[in-house]
């Protein structure tokens, strides 16, 4: 897939986790690195059932990434994923994918991969775009920088306490949670799309997290229901026709 849109392979090696990535060709240098952040993956093979390999099946953060054609782009796995059938995931456990997937760890080092990525590429500002919960990796990395220059979630999880007491399901008590961030990431510019058919991050669910977050910057933060996309499925189609003109009214 990105080797038929020349862009190039390579790994993040940070000190916990080798993380895979994908560089787009150099574009023009005035414009913004966009740093794509891959969803949970395949993290459960049902109920109960812990997936021995996150990998995703459908790499949908990928090819959104990929469809991006104008800016400085950067794709970034998380944890695990890719590595393991490689024989690079040494200190893969099951719980970086599940109840510990945003520990301070894992925010950490996928920080410094971002670190990596930028000094890879020339570029005029950073912005990142997470997927699921890549959005909550995203706002968890932009609570600990200063070089963000603007967020935009896909179906992003906010606040997985919340999320996890509507599912009824157990919470992920070994991780980081974007919404004891707030008051950090407010004042970033950012866009928080959400997907009109989504069931596993409905819309309203959503909308009480971005009311909190608007609270405190009602200038900064902004969302948009996208109708007839769900979860995961085709955000690729919406970004390639959308993307420049959403980060362009972000970082104008």
């Amino acid at each position: 897939m990105a080797d038929g849109a020349r862009w190039s392979a390579a790994y993040a090696e940070t000190p916990h986790f080798t993380l895979k990535t994908y560089l787009s060709p150099q574009r023009a240098q005035q414009r913004p690195i966009v740093i794509y952040i891959e969803g949970d993956g395949f993290a459960w093979v049902r109920d109960n059932w812990v997936s021995p390999d996150p990998t995703p099946r459908d790499p949908f953060m990928l090819d959104v990434a990929l469809r991006d054609d104008y800016f400085n782009a950067a794709y970034l796995a998380r944890p695990c994923q890719y590595v393991i059938e490689t024989g690079r995931g040494a200190n893969c456990q099951s719980a970086l994918w599940t109840d510990a997937r945003f520990n301070e760890v894992v925010i950490a080092d996928m920080s410094q991969a971002i670190d990596q990525l930028l000094s890879l590429r020339a570029h005029h500002g950073v912005v990142l775009v997470g997927g699921s919960g890549g959005g909550s990796v995203a706002m968890l990395v932009a609570a600990r920088r200063n070089d963000i220059d603007a967020i935009v979630t896909l179906s992003g999880l906010l606040n997985h306490r919340a999320w996890s007491h509507y599912h009824k399901i157990s919470s992920l008590g070994q991780s980081l949670n974007p919404a004891d961030f707030y008051p950090k990431t407010a004042s970033i510019p950012q866009l928080h799309l959400l997907a009109g058919e989504d069931t596993v991050i409905p819309v309203q669910l959503s909308q009480q997290e971005l009311g909190h977050l608007m609270q405190l910057s009602p200038n900064s933060v902004n969302w948009r229901e996208v109708p007839e996309i769900d979860h995961s499925c085709c955000w690729a189609g919406y970004w390639a026709k959308n993307s420049r003109q959403l980060i362009e009214g972000l970082i104008k």
